[in-house]
């Protein structure tokens, strides 16, 4: 487990995090396990979120989600919420294509992608995507059609990171070619990858809010050997005009 912040504030915000992703009731050992935190800078901390609503008392020493947290969540929701909006734009592609959609969201603090939301082809043979996983920057079309839309200090700082691809265990391309790859991404609207090796292939588009602000991408996925089905067909059209939708509600909301 990664060491927690050591800021007052840092810590507070990292606590959040691990009470809206826990179990509906918790114990103070409990989260102080969870969190790697010491449970007297555990119980500070709980009582400034106990007096803000966050976090409410529950049955003896169990604490709970406090309802001031819940009616704030409820509020981004209600206002925008990108993978319930782009739930049936993943259906649709899936139903027209018979490929895995999936919808990919980008951290610009962490500098991370994870999948978000998933709709699985019907195909008995396909590629497993699970909900939650990282995505490398570098690599695959869904990271590739991230990384194309960052600010260049993101991208130097994401290259300056791993140099092994997770899945292939390929070193990353070389600086020129990477460059002139997300050249192309940016050129095209959206990226490719084909790798017969590890029996996958993909297409991605991004998902940009207000301001060209990249949010994410778009993709799908499939075996390698039915990529070549989709090269000449509109698949990738029917990407971009998914991401496109998606990229206009995000504009709006953010605004």
């Amino acid at each position: 487990m990664a060491d927690p912040p050591r800021g007052a504030a840092d810590r507070l915000a990292y606590l959040l995090k691990f009470i809206a992703n826990g179990p509906a009731r918790f114990s103070l050992g409990e989260l102080a396990e969870r969190s790697n935190l010491p449970a007297s800078s555990l119980h500070r901390l709980l009582q400034a979120l106990l007096r803000a609503g966050l976090v409410e008392r529950g049955a003896g020493q169990e604490y709970r989600p406090g309802r001031e947290l819940h009616r704030l969540a409820s509020q981004l929701i209600a206002s925008f919420d990108l993978t319930r909006s782009a739930r049936p734009l993943l259906e649709r592609l899936v139903e027209d294509w018979h490929e895995t959609a999936v919808l990919c969201a980008y951290s610009p603090t962490l500098r991370k992608a994870h999948i978000v939301e998933v709709v699985m082809t019907p195909h008995p043979l396909r590629y497993s995507v699970d909900k939650g996983g990282e995505i490398a920057l570098a690599w695959g079309s869904l990271g590739r059609a991230i990384l194309a839309f960052l600010p260049p200090s993101e991208i130097e700082a994401v290259i300056r990171g791993p140099t092994v691809g997770p899945l292939t265990g390929s070193p990353r391309l070389p600086r020129p070619e990477l460059f002139a790859e997300l050249a192309k991404v940016r050129t095209n609207g959206h990226s490719r990858y084909y790798s017969p090796k590890i029996e996958i292939a993909g297409i991605a588009a991004p998902v940009l809010g207000h301001g060209a602000e990249i949010l994410g991408c778009i993709g799908v996925t499939m075996p390698s050997n039915r990529y070549q089905l989709h090269r000449a067909d509109n698949l990738a059209v029917a990407i971009q005009d998914s991401a496109s939708e998606l990229s206009g509600l995000a504009a709006i909301a953010y605004s």
